[in-house]
């Protein structure tokens, strides 16, 4: 078991994991206990991180992805190597499909081993498998790269399309040290991950243009709304427009279900009949039968 006890003048892999996401503002983990999960949850709340528990490495994934979609900051959820990763592995891929910023960090086998195939314990590609189910894979091998695979890890999760990361760090990492001092200096803070796009103003005009022109118009609130938290102003296009509304299931609650101009009760006549419709953060999918219909 790992103690917390250390010279006053180096610093483990532990804590820097834990400073590196404290520097970035996350303070809440969401993880199944395991080694050498077990000893970094126990430091990560005696430094002041909050941990939730649960008992299936999918559901602490799921709920990892909820909340990075509730607060625009990933999500983190913690496992132990292969069995735990692989359980983790189905909401890496949700949270990647559905735009969700969710880094999943599990723990593994020591590379050198793995690389060999000479048997380890739980030994596994894990890098390798995570790959095609996210958006970026990352692996940490010492102590002194840990602050820049956490904030190569953050910007992934939230730049761009959100999605799911991976992040693997090999039991070994957590036992290592380095001087204190150089450690803090090695850590990042992410700064403006995902900063805010203008669309060029003549796109907008044609969108205006096209808006002014039509007879039954009609605007498809989607999650990437719900996702900006931009519930004013679309309160405010809405009702200044004029223009009826169709809410996705995960823009419900941007407006009220009994808004004058929602027509959530009305929808396959609209999406029927509408001659120009205004995307707002939704994509033309299953659900609006890709555009076709």
């Amino acid at each position: 078991m790992h103690t917390e006890t250390q010279a006053s003048d180096t610093i483990d892999g532990f804590h820097l994991v834990i400073d590196a996401l404290k520097l970035n503002d996350i303070d809440t983990i969401f993880a199944l206990p395991g080694i050498p999960i077990t000893d970094f949850l126990r430091i990560a709340q005696a430094e002041g991180m909050k941990v939730i528990s649960f008992r299936h490495e999918q559901h602490a994934g799921n709920a990892a992805a909820a909340a990075g979609f509730l607060t625009q900051k990933p999500g983190i959820c913690f496992t132990v190597s292969a069995p735990g990763f692989l359980n983790g592995l189905t909401a890496l891929a949700n949270a990647t499909t559905n735009c969700f910023p969710m880094i999943l960090i599990s723990g593994s086998s020591e590379r050198e081993i793995v690389d060999l195939q000479q048997g380890d314990y739980e030994e596994m590609d894990q890098l390798a498998i995570a790959k095609p189910l996210c958006k970026a894979a990352f692996r940490v091998l010492h102590a002194e790269d840990i602050g820049v695979g956490i904030a190569r890890a953050i910007r992934a999760a939230v730049s761009g399309r959100p999605g799911g990361v991976y992040l693997d760090l090999p039991a070994k990492l957590f036992a290592q040290s380095m001087d204190k001092e150089a450690g803090k200096k090695s850590l990042i803070k992410v700064v403006d991950p995902a900063p805010r796009q203008i669309p060029a103003p003549e796109a907008v005009q044609r969108a205006v243009d096209l808006l002014k022109s039509a007879k039954k118009p009609l605007i498809i609130l989607g999650k990437g709304a719900a996702y900006a938290q931009a519930d004013a102003a679309i309160k405010t296009f809405v009702e200044k427009s004029g223009i009826p509304y169709l809410p996705m299931s995960m823009a419900k609650g941007l407006l009220p279900d009994n808004h004058a101009q929602s027509a959530s009760a009305a929808r396959s006549y609209v999406l029927a009949e509408a001659d120009v419709v205004m995307l707002v953060g939704a994509r033309l999918n299953w659900l609006l039968s890709h555009g076709k219909g």
